[in-house]
């Protein structure tokens, strides 16, 4: 059975994609975090404590994937790694980025840049282990999903359904112990 810690709300676009794929599956349990259960992220002790959970409980799989502003989602990144390192705990952490992390155009939108650090940090936890740690590290990088702000957002793109996306992520887990998957970005085709 694997044990799985997920950020964001269990009610809510991917997430909420996330655990209802979960839902149909005997050899998945989950768990998930965030200000609607009373966590709050953003802030740097809650970070933490969120790292001694994941360890302290037993999680074998992390899915980094709150929608988190001043690059809290790294912070977490970093936090859980740390903690998992520090304990000796093997684990797979999965984090959620966003292919507008490859910018086309100017732009003074924070988030495209967010995401792109994360996608950066986890390359360098990647190439830890393939050094040998006991530590698997995915950055997924889905591009416009449809969540009701993304489609408000943008109303003539075509999106990718949320459901397809939590397939991608159960791929990724599917994926043979000896392989990491660096990387996956996947955008609907316009």
């Amino acid at each position: 059975m694997k044990k799985i810690l997920i950020t964001g709300n269990r009610d809510y676009g991917l997430c909420q994609a996330i655990c209802n794929l979960f839902d149909n599956m005997d050899n998945i349990s989950y768990s998930t975090v965030s200000r609607s259960n009373g966590w709050a992220l953003e802030k740097a002790e809650e970070q933490h404590r969120l790292a001694e959970y994941f360890v302290e409980n037993k999680y074998d799989i992390f899915i980094n994937n709150s929608a988190l502003w001043k690059f809290h989602q790294i912070m977490i990144a970093e936090q859980v790694y740390n903690k998992c390192k520090d304990a000796g705990h093997s684990a797979y952490l999965i984090h959620m980025g966003s292919t507008a992390d490859t910018g086309v155009k100017g732009r003074t939108w924070r988030y495209p840049t967010e995401k792109k650090a994360l996608r950066d940090y986890n390359r360098d936890l990647t190439y830890m282990a393939q050094g040998g740690s006991n530590i698997k590290a995915t950055c997924n990088s889905p591009g416009s999903l449809t969540t009701p702000s993304v489609m408000k957002k943008h109303p003539d793109r075509k999106l990718m359904n949320v459901t397809q996306a939590a397939e991608y992520i159960k791929w990724v887990i599917d994926a043979p112990e000896n392989i990491n998957v660096n990387e996956l970005h996947l955008d609907p085709v316009q």
